[in-house]
């Protein structure tokens, strides 16, 4: 199975609705973490209850993962 993890800033709520939308597009399993918190990348709400002032972490994993990956450059990657 292809997984992949990065870091990356959601700080704006447009941010978050473009981060959610883009991963809804995709079948593979998204999680986003920020400190000890881990909630799935394709709820507004939970990605909204974490500490997004610091970087996250987005972890994919599935067979597009690496198709997700590649448009998450927008994210200003840390």
């Amino acid at each position: 199975m292809n997984c992949i993890e990065k870091q990356i800033y959601i700080d704006r709520l447009t941010e978050v609705c473009e981060f959610v939308n883009l991963a809804s597009r995709y079948s593979c399993n998204i999680k986003v973490k920020s400190s000890n918190h881990e909630v799935d990348g394709k709820s507004i709400l939970g990605i909204l209850t974490l500490a997004l002032w610091k970087p996250v972490t987005v972890q994919a994993c599935g067979t597009d993962a690496h198709d997700f990956a590649s448009k998450l450059a927008s994210f200003k990657p840390q």
